[in-house]
C-alpha cells in the first residue's frame, strides 16, 4: 500500500509536463521543438515512425487529438521512441542504445532510423549539444550568473578529447548528421572528438538545472508568506507541501479545499518565468510557460488524473495571481482551517 492521506484529506499531485524537452527547445532558441515538446514530442515522433506525421501548421484541437490518438493506438511504439528520445536529448548514442536496449535495437543500423525520425523534428539537436560541449570543455564550467536563468554553476572536468584520424573517415563522418559535428580541424587536421565522462552531463545541465529552479521557483511563490499564491497554511495551519518529486510537487490537502489549491497551484507553476526570456519572433509570448498536469486520490498508488483548471485570462509575469479566496463562503472556510492548528 502506498502512502495514504487523513481521512478528511487528498493527496495532490502536480508535475511540470515535458519540462526538460520544452527547455532543451529553448536553449536550442528552437520554438518548433517547443511546441512540440508541449504537445507531445514522443507521440510526434511516433507517428512519423508508423507512418502518420504531424503537422504545426494544423489547428492546435486538430493536433492533440492526432497526437492522443497515436500514443493510444501505438502503445509500444510509443514506449520505445519515449526512451529513445530521452536518452537522445542528453546525448545518448547508437552505441549507447544497443547497450541499453539490445532487445530493441540489436545493432546500431536498427537504431538510427530511431534517432533520425527525432532529428526530423529537432534539425538543430546535434549542433546544440557539440556547442555545448565544446563550450564545457573550454570554459571548464556552464553556467554562472548571467549565464544562467538561475545562476547555477557545475564544473566539467572530462567533456571530450581529440584524436586524429584520416581524412576518409572526417569525410564520411560529416555526411552523417549524428556525428559531423564531432569532427574538428586543427591546424588543417581533422580530428575525432571523443566523448568523455562528462560529455552527456555537460548536455543535461542546462535543461535539468533550469527545471530545478523552475521547481524552486514555483515553491516560493506557493509558500513565501508575502506571496499572493501563499498556500503555505493550508493543511491546518500548516505546510500541505510533502515534497518535491523530480518535477513535481507533492501536497497533503484538507478535501474542502482541494479545487481551490489546484487552481493556486497549477495558475503559479503555469506563469511565464521573467527569467525565461523569448524573442517576439518565436511568437511564444515575452516569457516562456510550462504546462502542467495533475493528479489526486487518497493512496499515492491509485491517484487519478484530473483537468487542470483553464486560466481565466491569460498570465503575465506580473500578474499578482488568484486571491485566497474570492467567495465570502471559502473566506469562511479557509479562516477556519487556519484556526484549527494543533
Amino acid at each position: 500500500m502506498g502512502l495514504t492521506a487523513d481521512v478528511s484529506c487528498r493527496l495532490l499531485e502536480v508535475d511540470f509536463s515535458g519540462i526538460e524537452a520544452v527547455l532543451t527547445g529553448f536553449f536550442m532558441s528552437d520554438p518548433a521543438y517547443i511546441r512540440w515538446a508541449r504537445l507531445g514530442l514522443h507521440a510526434a515522433v511516433t507517428g512519423l515512425k508508423v507512418g502518420k506525421p504531424a503537422d504545426l501548421t494544423w489547428p492546435e484541437d486538430r493536433l492533440k487529438a492526432h497526437l492522443n490518438a497515436i500514443k493510444d493506438q501505438y502503445p509500444v511504439e510509443y514506449d520505445i521512441i519515449k526512451k529513445v528520445n530521452h536518452g537522445t536529448d542528453y546525448g545518448l548514442t547508437l552505441r549507447g542504445m544497443t547497450e541499453q536496449w539490445p532487445e530493441y535495437f540489436p545493432t546500431e543500423a536498427v537504431a538510427a532510423p530511431y534517432q533520425d525520425f527525432l532529428f526530423a523534428l529537432a534539425p538543430g539537436l546535434p549542433k546544440w549539444q557539440a556547442d555545448v560541449r565544446k563550450e564545457a570543455k573550454d570554459k571548464g564550467y556552464l553556467g554562472g550568473p548571467g549565464q544562467h536563468p538561475y545562476g547555477y554553476r557545475h564544473w566539467f572536468w572530462d567533456v571530450c578529447s581529440y584524436k586524429p584520424c584520416d581524412e576518409f573517415t572526417a569525410r564520411k563522418w560529416l555526411k552523417d548528421s549524428r556525428l559531423k559535428y564531432r569532427i574538428v580541424y586543427l591546424h588543417g587536421r581533422p580530428f575525432k572528438t571523443v566523448l568523455g565522462g562528462d560529455a552527456k552531463r555537460a548536455i543535461a545541465f542546462k535543461p535539468q538545472s533550469t527545471a530545478s529552479g523552475r521547481l524552486k521557483e514555483a515553491e516560493h511563490d506557493l509558500l513565501h508568506p508575502d506571496s499572493s499564491y501563499f498556500i503555505g497554511d493550508v493543511y491546518f495551519g500548516r505546510t500541505p507541501l510533502l515534497a518535491p518529486i523530480h518535477d513535481s510537487l507533492f501536497m497533503h490537502i484538507p478535501t474542502r479545499m482541494v479545487e481551490r489549491v489546484l487552481e493556486i497551484v497549477t495558475t503559479t507553476m503555469q506563469r511565464p518565468s521573467l527569467r525565461l526570456p523569448c524573442p517576439a519572433a518565436w511568437n511564444l509570448g515575452p516569457h516562456l510557460a510550462i504546462g502542467v498536469s495533475a493528479k489526486v486520490g487518497r493512496s499515492w498508488d491509485k491517484m487519478e488524473k484530473v483537468a487542470v483548471p483553464e486560466l481565466p485570462v491569460p498570465i503575465t509575469p506580473i500578474d499578482d495571481g488568484p486571491t485566497l479566496p474570492r467567495e465570502v463562503e471559502d473566506i469562511e472556510d479557509w479562516q477556519m482551517l487556519r484556526r484549527v492548528v494543533a
